[in-house]
């Protein structure tokens, strides 16, 4: 992977930046992994560990833990709408999909065993959580569209009422793929129960020609209708097919963009032919390391991580400055609305509350878009109202800046009795101390010396001691290097 990486920057006469330093990489493996910041403990124990394989080391325990499981769940309920939509009715299905989601990432179910799931569930949500996917995509147009974005990273709408106009994909190909989703049946049960049965009987025609449409596999193979027969499983069959050109790419394009900040086809769910990868031989080289693999995301992440282009520094050269889609350097990014207020939280030493949940329920961990949060809302989380990854906003606004400067919230956090600042006060700490303490869990780094002597000297000079160290929590809260990712 990196030969093929090295070998475009050969080409294009562009040199990489450095290799980035252990703290930037246990900071940004944490948080890319797991969605959480490493705490004081884990920088001062990762540098202080000589061995030369400790980054490796440290993806393997990074992807054992418990909180991958959340995160990753938390990432795929935005893409599959595991969403209330404001009716309360609704909860239990939500926490029961979040609850197989979480499962799944936590026994590393293999993605195509995952997505299989997925399209050919069937019964209530109770006995099968997946199938509330489906309550959201109710019709043959929105299976299709949601299914071919998110598993085969292809933007298929334009093909329901004529020619594809920039993919090799006819209106003919787009109800042929329909076809799968022939036999699917909504059942409604009590008050917003539903349970999704399929029909032994069932087709999809043509709307321009009234043709009836045999299930046809995109550029794939055909299959005829047999009574009693979930078409669905052989779509499932098909997509975990070696020789399917989408699948395995799209799913290796969707977590190196996650991984690298850039996927190598961009946007992630619009891989058509007229959107070439900006390198194509290492996403075949990614996909089939998908495939050998046996649909082990664990395992690509794990590749992906331990290269030597993810470890590089994400301060830019001379050379690669203007570089966005070579991966000479890492792409810094803001992190997500959930992943950022626990990172508040975990510096503070503070709990949010959720509405209906305990206290200490991390923000990953929601269920679902309905758990009321000012602070996500602010900061972008996905409203679940489509499958694309462009649901979940990463861009700055003035109520962001507004909110991180003045909100009482905020403010609490930082002055509460239980927190961060008053334990280590009440322990008697230096500020010194204190304030090495807030650089290693905002920042995953020690402080400069020259950044010390100026804060040690300004906190000297205050005439209240524990606010000016609360006015400094609030800076680091609120600083570049605390909101990215990098």
């Amino acid at each position: 992977m990196d030969e093929l990486v090295a070998e475009k920057w050969h080409k294009l006469g562009i040199a990489p930046s450095a290799v980035c330093s252990d703290e930037e990489f246990l900071r940004r493996a944490s948080l890319d992994a797991i969605g959480t910041l490493p705490t004081a403990e884990e920088v001062k124990a990762f540098l202080a560990d000589q061995s030369e394989d400790k980054r490796d080391r440290l993806v393997d325990r990074l992807l054992d833990r418990p909180e991958y499981a959340g995160y990753w769940s938390n990432q795929w309920g935005d893409l599959l709408r595991v969403q209330r939509h404001g009716q309360n009715t609704l909860k239990a299905g939500t926490f029961a999909f979040t609850g197989w989601l979480h499962d799944a990432f936590a026994q590393n179910m293999p993605y195509d065993q995952f997505v299989r799931a997925i399209l050919t569930a069937q019964g209530e949500s109770a006995e099968c959580p997946p199938t509330n996917w489906y309550r959201w995509v109710r019709n043959t147009v929105a299976m299709v569209n949601d299914s071919s974005e998110l598993f085969l990273g292809l933007r298929l709408s334009c093909a329901n009422c004529h020619n594809h106009p920039y993919e090799r994909i006819t209106q003919d190909d787009y109800w042929g793929y329909g076809a799968f989703f022939a036999r699917v049946s909504v059942k409604r049960g009590l008050g917003d129960e539903q349970a999704i049965v399929v029909k032994k009987d069932g087709a999809v025609n043509q709307p321009r020609t009234g043709q009836t449409m045999k299930p046809k596999a995109l550029n794939g193979p055909e299959y005829d209708y047999v009574r009693g027969e979930d078409p669905r499983q052989k779509l499932a069959d098909w997509m975990a097919d070696p020789k399917n050109p989408y699948f395995a790419k799209a799913i290796a394009n969707r977590t190196w963009a996650h991984y690298m900040g850039v996927g190598l086809v961009e946007a992630v769910d619009d891989m058509r032919v007229t959107n070439p990868p900006s390198n194509p031989q290492l996403l075949d080289a990614l996909a089939k390391e998908m495939i050998n693999y046996h649909f082990d995301l664990k395992h690509l992440m794990s590749v992906i991580m331990k290269s030597r282009t993810y470890s590089l520094s994400s301060t830019p050269t001379e050379q690669n400055k203007t570089d966005r889609q070579n991966y000479a350097r890492y792409t810094p990014k803001r992190l997500s609305a959930q992943a950022l207020l626990d990172a508040v939280d975990q510096v503070t030493g503070s709990e949010s509350k959720f509405e209906g949940l305990p206290l200490g329920t991390r923000a990953i961990d929601l269920p679902d878009e309905a758990v009321p949060s000012y602070f996500l809302t602010v900061f972008g989380r996905s409203m679940r109202e489509t499958a694309c990854e462009c649901e979940r906003s990463y861009a700055p606004n003035l109520s962001q800046v507004l909110d991180l400067m003045n909100s009482p919230e905020l403010q609490n956090k930082i002055a509460d009795k239980k927190g961060r600042l008053n334990q280590l006060l009440d322990a008697k700490k230096s500020d010194e101390e204190i304030l090495a303490d807030f650089y290693l869990s905002a920042f995953g780094r020690n402080p400069r010396p020259d950044e010390m002597k100026d804060a040690l000297a300004m906190v000297a000079g205050a005439k209240d001691r524990r606010a000016s160290l609360e006015d400094f929590e609030w800076m680091f809260l609120n600083a570049k290097e605390f909101l990215f990712n990098h």
